[in-house]
């Protein structure tokens, strides 16, 4: 079996540029008979003289000219997977998939791919959307790597950093009454159909809502669900209802609605980002470095 080694390659190059002995046996800080000894090993394992000698000139044969292109394409080649393993080594190269909410979507989501791109520009970056339970789903079972989730998960096997706590306002039909109101008070919605989650989609945040209605003194009219806020939206600028959406995303552009902010107790959504606590992925967690790294500058993610 032939066995080459890398040095040798770098020796026969040396000399084939310097076509003397003497001289590449400088350039490379060794004896010239140690130089001679891992040329001749080489020609003796190719079983092809790569060089014809006398004692006035050296010259490379046909077959060590050939050699000589093919020593320089398996040098590079094999410098660059050096540099493709160190840059996976660190995380500056590979795949990073992030899961994003609805909301984060439309609001962190830009933000976090230009200031993740311009650091790790060889890291494909590849971005879903769903719920919570979507998202801690999806990192259970491998199908993306770091998630943006709403707090409490419960999911032993996830680690979770928080990034802010998100208010909830009420998006209204700009013809409503209410929208001559700069704020509007829970207490007067009493009567107001209204258009929220599915129960099904996030039983807590829905439990409370219920509560905190309550507890200003009437059961919500519910008339409506529906999971998107752009379909929420839409059913607000038909008339059907008020609903409701997180102040993240009320720059999103809806025709015909109208926000307010709300005044007495509300829920609000705990923002964290989520990730397997058993990772091992340099990227993954070099992505989690410059997130936490973003937000204790106070930043947006």
């Amino acid at each position: 079996m032939m066995y080459m080694e890398l040095r040798q390659l770098k020796y026969f190059i040396t000399v084939a540029e310097a076509l003397h002995f003497g001289r590449a046996a400088e350039i490379l800080h060794l004896s010239q008979p140690a130089l001679s000894k891992q040329i001749q090993a080489l020609e003796d394992n190719l079983e092809v003289q790569l060089f014809e000698r006398t004692k006035q000139w050296v010259r490379l044969t046909n077959a060590g000219q050939k050699f000589l292109e093919t020593a320089h394409r398996i040098l590079h080649e094999v410098e660059a997977g050096i540099q493709v393993t160190k840059q996976v080594a660190n995380g500056t190269m590979g795949r990073l998939r992030i899961g994003f909410t609805e909301s984060t979507l439309l609001s962190l989501a830009p933000d976090i791919v230009r200031v993740y791109r311009s650091q790790y520009p060889q890291v494909e970056l590849l971005l879903t959307s769903g719920g919570t339970e979507a998202q801690v789903e999806a990192l259970r079972t491998h199908d993306i790597d770091l998630g943006f989730v709403y707090l409490p998960i419960r999911e032993p096997s996830l680690a979770t950093h928080l990034i802010s706590e998100e208010v909830y306002i009420a998006a209204l039909p700009d013809s409503h009454r209410l929208a001559r109101q700069p704020e509007i008070a829970l207490t007067a919605l009493a009567n107001e159909p209204l258009i929220f989650y599915p129960r099904s989609l996030a039983p807590v945040l829905y439990a409370d809502f219920i509560k905190y209605c309550e507890q200003a003194g009437f059961t919500p009219n519910i008339v409506q669900e529906a999971e998107l806020a752009q379909t929420r939206l839409g059913l607000a600028a038909a008339g059907v209802g008020i609903t409701f959406v997180l102040s993240a995303i009320q720059n999103l552009s809806a025709k015909g609605v109208i926000y307010r902010s709300l005044v007495g107790d509300f829920p609000s959504l705990k923002l964290a980002f989520a990730w397997r606590q058993n990772e091992t992925s340099p990227v993954v967690h070099e992505c989690i470095r410059l997130l936490k790294t973003i937000k204790s500058a106070g930043g947006s993610p």
